[in-house]
């Protein structure tokens, strides 16, 4: 996938990476720094077969001279991270069913319905067990609920609405017990039974330039800010702020935190997991005659 010789002499291969970077981070928000020019090669081979290109600087200049989704699409594809599991870091998710829905239950007097987003869902397993976690814990919520799963990626989000896992998916963090009741078999895995978890909705989504897309009593936005740029980082906190009810839980990962984004929050502790309490101050009067909080 090298660059032809004449190329590198007029197009050096360094200012060919860092104007794909720039245009990832225009894009998505994503942070490639020099050291990681690399992925560039790595990565788009794919998409320079696909798209009939013969090396990377014709792929810069067709982003440039023309406006074509699909080519936007698959670089967004391969260049931003999907790895996932089911019940990552499984503490997040005693916290979410031993403290956070609690809370939010007594903060409503259960009389609301329980609007959850997740931020980022890549494939789907993380709002699969957000689901899974409210069916088996909270059953009295499963059809007060709605979940709102987002991500960029058009692919990953097609995988996640068809909701088929392989056996090597499913495999990692799903217990057995849960694969028996929340899964029907297929050939080569499984695919999940919507009529027994509370709704999801998948919408794609862009963190940086897109509205939220409702108002909700939880947000997970986990391991997306750890790869953006500074600036990047800012407008998601922003947005994720914006989108918070009064006293809404925003779950991050483990290396992340909003506290320079952010001004109105409170730090919650559940065991080993830290989560921040959104907009603590007086409750707006317009919040108790909200019944909906997404989209």
């Amino acid at each position: 996938m090298g660059l032809p010789k004449k190329l590198r002499n007029t197009c050096p291969v360094t200012k060919i990476f860092e104007s794909l970077a720039q245009i990832m981070e225009r894009m998505t928000g994503v942070l490639i720094a020099p050291e990681k020019y690399y992925l560039f090669e790595h990565r788009l081979l794919g998409v320079l077969q696909q798209f009939q290109l013969p090396d990377l600087a014709s792929l810069l200049q067709q982003i440039e001279i023309q406006r074509n989704p699909l080519l936007i699409e698959s670089i967004i594809e391969m260049m931003t991270t999907h790895e996932t599991r089911f019940f990552r870091d499984e503490a997040i998710f005693h916290a979410l069913t031993n403290q956070i829905i609690p809370e939010w239950q007594k903060r409503t007097k259960g009389q609301s319905e329980l609007w959850i987003w997740s931020a980022g869902c890549a494939t789907g397993q993380e709002p699969y067990s957000v689901a899974m976690a409210i069916a088996q814990l909270h059953p009295q919520l499963t059809s007060r609920t709605q979940i709102v799963a987002t991500d960029i990626a058009v692919k990953s989000l097609e995988k996640a609405k068809m909701g088929f896992y392989t056996h090597f998916e499913l495999s990692r963090g799903l217990p057995e017990n849960l694969q028996r009741e929340y899964f029907t078999p297929n050939a080569g895995g499984a695919t999940i039974r919507h009529d027994r978890l509370p709704k999801i909705t998948f919408l794609h989504h862009n963190l940086v330039h897109d509205s939220p897309p409702g108002r909700f009593d939880i947000i997970l936005c986990r391991n997306v800010s750890y790869y953006f740029s500074p600036d990047a980082r800012k407008k998601l906190f922003c947005r994720l702020e914006s989108a918070a009810k009064y006293g809404t839980a925003l779950i991050v990962g483990a290396a992340e935190s909003p506290v320079e984004y952010i001004q109105d929050y409170r730090i919650w502790e559940y065991q080993m997991v830290r989560y921040y309490e959104l907009k603590t101050k007086t409750k707006p009067h317009h919040e108790d005659r909200e019944n909906s909080g997404g989209a």
